[in-house]
């Protein structure tokens, strides 16, 4: 608890977890307009659930990215890294960093989840909202946050600047939406965009009609189990790297 106390302590003045709440805004707005039309009440909840795996594709892997470079920045500065750890030990300071960042990416899902609801009472959507579907993402999204999360702590741990932390998280954004567009397959080796094949929502599109009707898709609980465990991996990697970092 003290290591957690001694991490908000010292980004008080940073806001992180307004910003942290924050980057899940866009993607809420931007989901209004691809998905979950006001047009089509009737379809509302179901589009957003379709809409906003895609859309955190690209968000989601440079916000985390921002996050991680946020949480490391003060220890990235010169000689800070040193005189904190006279203060506490390695292992203090990588689980505050680490209960710190997992606080911020349940307050990011859950602005997301209370959005989809808000949003749905606002435009008056009449469907259903398949509750099995809205807890879903939110679980998948929290477990690929939190992965992708340790996967930019390490390279801010592991570079003495934060421009391979952001660097890597714009490519993710870029890499991630574009697998969206290949084969299944391929959307497997990028963990960065794993938002879209672990949603259960699914839409098909009769041209002749112009007629959309979404469907659920089963849950794919083992790639979720995979991503907990590259979860797990980046968090030995980012631990590992703290122990033999230099001050």
């Amino acid at each position: 608890m003290r290591a957690i106390y001694a991490e908000l302590k010292k980004s008080r003045h940073r806001h992180n977890a307004l910003v942290a709440v924050g980057i899940s805004l866009p993607a809420l707005l931007w989901a209004t307009q691809t998905g979950g039309k006001s047009e089509d009440v009737s379809q509302g909840y179901s589009g957003l659930l379709y809409a906003i795996p895609i859309i955190n594709t690209v968000i989601m892997p440079l916000g985390t990215a921002v996050l991680a470079s946020r949480l490391w920045d003060l220890e990235s500065k010169e000689k800070c890294c040193r005189i904190l750890l006279t203060l506490q030990s390695r292992a203090s300071l990588f689980f505050g960093k680490a209960a710190a960042a997992l606080l911020q990416i349940f307050l990011m899902v859950a602005a997301e989840s209370a959005g989809i609801l808000a949003l749905g009472k606002w435009a008056g959507y009449t469907d259903a909202l398949d509750f099995g579907q809205f807890w879903w993402l939110a679980a998948a999204t929290f477990t690929v946050n939190a992965m992708l999360f340790f996967l930019w702590l390490f390279l801010s741990v592991r570079f003495d600047n934060q421009v391979p932390t952001l660097a890597g998280g714009m490519v993710g954004s870029l890499s991630g939406l574009f697998a969206s567009f290949m084969p299944p397959m391929v959307s497997f080796f990028m963990p960065w965009g794993y938002y879209i094949p672990l949603s259960t929502a699914r839409m098909d599109w009769d041209p002749e009609t112009r007629i959309v009707r979404y469907y659920t898709a089963p849950y794919p609980v083992w790639l979720l189990g995979v991503t907990i465990a590259l979860c797990v991996l980046f968090a030995v990697m980012t631990w590992n790297a703290l122990k033999r970092k230099e001050v």
